[in-house]
């Protein structure tokens, strides 16, 4: 079986959908990742196939901004966002992409919710397509409305838009959206928090001295230093040790903190950062969250844009999680939280009793195995 997965070139993206392609590629399946040349060494480090096509991020950021005048790194602008992940992603990359997969010709295309070029990719090839979800069905609203866009997109270019085979479904039910029912072919997937592939020995992070112990990470979009630096120097003051990711725009230098009780740390396996820490200071991205709660981890979580208000409060609900909201951050009011969450048991409570139901859903082997064996019997 040939299986091709795609998403929008972003690592929040990318990266939830590396477990189950790990487990195509186990049952001895041929696995490619469709992206853009600056993201191809995730294929590379996970041993998969790379088809290098399809626009880069900022290129598609800056199509946008001729198109809108709207800069959808800083703006809610609904109808500028819905361009950049539907039409003007395709206009940038939906022909060399077509053009990738037929020349690999894949037997079924796994994507994210906010990708419509893998959908398209399924629909010229004539294969089944699986959405693979991020989190909490929050945004089920915009992706509607971006579906309907990208439905006039297909037409236009005389392709139909097709319904998802399977809606691969990483979402615990104590995190779900109250009212939310299971879509048409759901699969429960479990998630993970990401790991370094199979046989690669990746450099442990530094230890961390203080208390508590507080992992500090808003993902590879949202890190600011003007936004992060005041809530460590007040997490220090404290005498907290924390490990600090600085992404993929940050570095060291950038903060005004030099103390031993912190560790900057650049990009390694979610898994690794999340050894030997009491709670994760975040801003509320999908992955994130349900890394840590994989981990039986608490949160205190600043949502910073995206879907992140949405998927914070889920957590929150699940009792797992406090949300800070004041914009800016009150540091202070940040670093009693983080001491509250990570030293009053019922947010640990909490946040173990989401892992043991995320433990109890179905790894990412035994999907790959069902589709596998749906997909050859419908062939049969």
């Amino acid at each position: 079986m040939r299986v091709l997965f795609s998403g929008v070139p972003a690592y929040g993206h990318l990266i939830p959908l590396l477990p189950l392609a790990r487990a195509f590629r186990a049952r001895g399946d041929e696995v490619a990742l469709m992206v853009p040349a600056s993201l191809a060494h995730l294929a590379a480090d996970e041993g998969l196939e790379a088809l290098i096509a399809g626009a880069e991020s900022q290129d598609v950021i800056a199509e946008v901004g001729r198109r809108t005048g709207v800069d959808v790194r800083r703006s809610g602008d609904v109808d500028a966002v819905i361009e950049a992940f539907v039409t003007a992603r395709l206009d940038l990359s939906a022909d060399a992409c077509a053009e990738a997969a037929r020349r690999w010709r894949p037997d079924l295309v796994i994507h994210d919710p906010m990708d419509f070029v893998g959908p398209y990719l399924a629909s010229v090839r004539d294969v089944p397509h699986a959405v693979h979800t991020f989190g909490a069905d929050v945004s089920a609203g915009f992706i509607r409305a971006s579906t309907d866009r990208a439905t006039a997109d297909y037409a236009a270019r005389g392709v139909r838009w097709r319904e998802p085979r399977w809606v691969l479904d990483i979402c615990p039910a104590d995190l779900q959206v109250e009212g939310w029912e299971a879509p048409a072919g759901r699969q429960a997937l479990r998630p993970e928090a990401h790991r370094a592939a199979a046989g690669a020995r990746p450099r442990t992070p530094e230890p961390l001295t203080g208390d508590p112990k507080v992992l500090m990470t808003f993902g590879t979009i949202f890190s600011d230093p003007a936004v992060l630096d005041p809530l460590l120097r007040g997490l220090v003051a404290h005498g907290a040790g924390v490990r600090v990711t600085l992404g993929t725009t940050m570095s060291a230098g950038d903060f005004a903190v030099d103390s031993d009780q912190v560790v900057f740390e650049d990009f390694l396996p979610y898994e690794s950062l999340l050894d030997g820490v009491d709670v994760v200071l975040a801003h509320g991205g999908a992955g994130t969250n349900l890394g840590a709660l994989a981990a039986g981890l608490p949160l205190v979580l600043l949502p910073q844009g995206a879907d992140q208000g949405g998927q914070a409060e889920r957590v929150a609900a699940a009792g797992a999680a406090v949300v800070l909201t004041s914009d800016p951050a009150d540091p202070a009011a940040v670093v009693r939280t983080v001491v509250e969450v990570a030293t009053s048991p019922p947010y640990r409570e909490s946040a173990r009793r989401v892992a043991r139901r995320i433990a109890a859903m179905p790894p990412p082997g035994e999907v790959a195995d069902r589709l596998a064996d749906t997909w050859a019997a419908e062939r049969a």
